[in-house]
């Protein structure tokens, strides 16, 4: 089992890589557990900071957190921006003890990621209405050895899946039978649609 390691600067495109290439699992019947780094923080860690010892903590509770779920045989995808190359290193040796981790560096400079920044977080930092901000006021340390390394300033969303997808295979990790005799036909979209439909009718 493996988990998936999603990691680079704020607004570099983490979440949405990972949205993609966990729909793009689930069609191929793989039960993936998606962890987004922001829902992370604030329903199981809420009392973390954002100083170096503290987001080395949540890095360390994420990665023992996908331990379990790979000893149950369950993959994982998590976004999480992991600044620090002890932490990235630590997030492997802890998820290694049950099952695979494939580091999958989302490239992307300062500059772009401010560009499409939603939130406006890069300009808060920089007028310094943000302390602490990963790349701005605060460090950010590339992977030495990324295991997957996809550049979303030249490469398009789907491209980028691809790679993704291809890296896991020349790693051996995609079960070929999954792909080719149980292919699910339903969406992870599709999927959520129904379940809600289900729930008004009160079938769930």
């Amino acid at each position: 089992m493996f988990t998936l390691w999603f990691m680079g600067r704020p607004a570099a495109g983490k979440s949405t890589l990972a949205s993609r290439v966990e729909a793009r699992l689930v069609e191929r019947g793989y039960p993936i557990e998606n962890m987004d780094g922001d829902d992370i923080r604030s329903h199981l860690h809420p009392d973390l900071g954002f100083s170096r010892e503290d987001r080395r903590t949540n890095n360390r509770r994420t990665a023992y957190i996908a331990k379990l779920l790979n000893r149950n045989d369950i993959p994982v995808i998590v976004g999480m921006i992991t600044p620090f190359r002890d932490a990235q290193q630590q997030a492997r040796d802890i998820v290694e003890d049950e099952g695979e981790f494939v580091l999958v560096y989302v490239k992307c400079s300062v500059d772009s990621a401010a560009e499409r920044d939603p939130k406006g977080l890069y300009e808060q930092a920089q007028e310094g209405k943000i302390e602490r901000f990963t790349g701005v006021n605060h460090p950010f340390q590339e992977p030495l050895h990324p295991d997957i390394v996809v550049d979303t300033e030249t490469t398009p969303v789907e491209d980028g899946v691809e790679q993704v997808l291809t890296g896991l295979e020349e790693q051996g990790l995609l079960d070929e039978r999954l792909r080719e005799e149980y292919t699910i036909p339903v969406t992870r979209e599709e999927e959520t649609e129904i379940t809600d439909r289900l729930r008004k009718l009160d079938h769930l």
